[in-house]
């Protein structure tokens, strides 16, 4: 890995890659209210069905939220890689909050040597 990028993948290996040491679990959460205008707004396209953009375009920034959150505990424990990263949603105060949290497993890796 050149320079200081974390790389976060959702496979359980690192393909190139050593394991060196596993650090332990990591994760990053946010969690959104839905406003009133929201709500408002959800509802005028829910009379029309298909896609709920308001709700879409808060869903992508929490889930963002939570990934750079992830990257910044795992760079705090000292780890240059996250295997088996995951996504996971769960409403809250009956249902007017959604916690977004991602989570996997902090690691140190290093390019694996070539086989010749």
């Amino acid at each position: 890995m050149s320079g200081k990028e974390l790389i976060v993948v959702t496979t359980p290996t690192l393909p190139g890659y050593e394991i060196v040491k596993v650090l332990g679990e990591v994760h990053g959460l946010t969690v959104r209210t839905r406003g009133v205008g929201g709500k408002i707004i959800a509802g005028i396209e829910g009379i029309f069905g298909g896609e709920v953009t308001s709700y879409t375009s808060e869903c992508e920034k929490a889930r963002r939220e939570s990934l750079d959150r992830l990257v910044e505990n795992a760079e705090r424990m000292g780890a240059n890689a996250v295997l088996s990263a995951d996504f996971e949603t769960s409403d809250i105060l009956q249902g007017t909050a959604t916690v977004f949290a991602t989570y996997g497993t902090a690691v140190i890796a290093k390019p694996a040597e070539k086989k010749e």
